[in-house]
C-alpha cells in the first residue's frame, strides 16, 4: 500500500475532518493511505516540512495571522522544499488565487467545492 503525507492548513477544522474521511474511504480502494498532519494556520510550516517529507500541502486562502499565499512564499524560499505539489484553495471565489501565487511553480489553485475532485486527480486513477 503506498503511504501518502499531506499537510493541510486550514482553520476549519470540522469541514477538512469530513473531507478527509471521504478521501480515506476511497483511499482503501485504490491502494492508497493517507496520513493526514493538520494545522490552523501556517506559522510552523518550514519547521513541519523539514520534519516530514510530504507529498502535498493543501492550504486555505483565509488564515490568521496572514493569508495562505505568505505561506507558500515561505515554502518556496527553501530551496529543499521547491518539489512538494501544494493546492491552494478558498471558499471565496470572487479571489483570484492564481493572481496571487502565479510566481511559484507547482502550485494548484481550487475553488473550495472542488477540492475532493482535485486532491483525487492527484492520487486516483478514476
Amino acid at each position: 500500500m503506498r503511504q501518502v503525507k499531506i499537510l493541510w492548513i486550514d482553520d476549519s477544522e470540522q469541514w477538512v475532518s469530513s473531507l478527509q474521511e471521504n478521501l480515506n474511504l476511497i483511499s482503501e480502494k485504490n491502494d492508497i493511505r493517507f496520513s493526514f498532519i493538520n494545522a490552523i494556520n501556517g506559522d510552523d510550516i518550514i519547521q513541519q516540512c523539514r520534519s516530514f517529507d510530504f507529498d502535498l500541502i493543501v492550504m486555505d486562502y483565509d488564515m490568521e495571522p496572514f493569508t495562505g499565499e505568505k505561506y507558500i512564499g515561505d515554502v518556496r524560499d527553501e530551496e529543499h522544499l521547491e518539489h512538494i505539489d501544494i493546492i491552494f484553495y478558498s471558499q471565496n471565489n470572487s479571489i483570484k488565487l492564481e493572481d496571487l501565487v502565479s510566481e511559484y511553480k507547482k502550485v494548484k489553485t481550487a475553488f473550495r467545492p472542488n477540492l475532493e475532485d482535485l486532491i483525487k486527480e492527484r492520487f486516483f486513477k478514476m
